[in-house]
């Protein structure tokens, strides 16, 4: 077997193994807590604790915050991986993943997602994610890392569901007070024209009926005729004709 064949046969024993990781993961259905610790890197007691909190925010207000213990991600960054489980298992229009790797000098981390970080300013959610890894990272063991990440993520995720809400509901109050007052001009403009409409009319007809009046008690004249020339005489009818006006005489 030659040098090439050699490096072959290297290389497709290789990738494999490079590419396990947590895309090979079967995420099956979601687990009955908040806290994914299929390695029991948690006590079971603390991992109930700090999933209780997580499902009540989910069940009240609809916010969702999962966390998971995994020992490593293999070779996939950690973030993709807490997406992937986000898109397993969240269903919310906003959740969150804190996703923990004990040993690492990075953990934990808060990977934000759902259709409503979308509407969010970037730069305000990258911050904000920033601040609060790192003050969990800050903790001293696995547990409290853990549990501050997890208050973290509910109380981030919580803030922006609520400020959501107040805009999308300032929006819809304002929406609402542009209409009414669009509404009210347009009826107070109705108003006018007609009022302006019933104040005219009476003077019209006042003005109408009083030419009628002046025409009645001016000067009467007949009205022009047009004389027509009869056989090209110059004037018409006999001549010397009388009228006898007298009532008339009894045979």
């Amino acid at each position: 077997m030659n040098v090439k064949n050699l490096m072959l046969l290297g290389l497709l024993l290789v990738v494999p193994v490079l590419a396990k990781g947590p895309m090979d993961f079967e995420f099956g259905p979601r687990p009955p807590l908040s806290v994914f610790d299929p390695d029991e890197i948690l006590d079971p007691k603390v991992a109930k604790e700090i999933s209780a909190p997580l499902a009540k925010n989910l069940a009240e207000e609809q916010v969702d915050v999962i966390v998971v213990i995994l020992k490593d991600t293999g070779n996939a960054p950690p973030e993709h991986v807490a997406r992937q489980f986000a898109e397993a298992w969240c269903r919310t229009p906003m959740h969150c993943v804190v996703l923990h790797l004990p040993g690492n000098s990075n953990t934990p981390w808060i990977v934000p997602a759902g259709r409503l970080i979308t509407l969010a300013n970037s730069g305000k959610v990258e911050q904000d994610v920033e601040d609060r890894e790192r003050r969990a990272r800050a903790e001293p063991d696995d547990t409290h890392k853990v549990r501050s990440a997890a208050s973290e993520a509910a109380d981030m995720v919580r803030y922006w569901m609520k400020d959501y809400l107040n805009r999308r509901e300032m929006i819809l109050t304002e929406g609402t007070r542009i209409r009414l007052e669009q509404e009210s001009m347009t009826r107070n403009k109705k108003i006018v024209f007609f009022g302006a409409l019933a104040a005219i009319l009476p003077f019209v007809f006042g003005i109408t009926v009083l030419i009628r009046i002046i025409r009645r008690m001016g000067p009467g004249y007949f009205p022009n005729h047009s004389w027509q020339l009869r056989l090209g005489a110059p004037h018409a009818g006999g001549n010397h004709a009388v009228a006898n006006l007298e009532p008339p005489t009894s045979a």
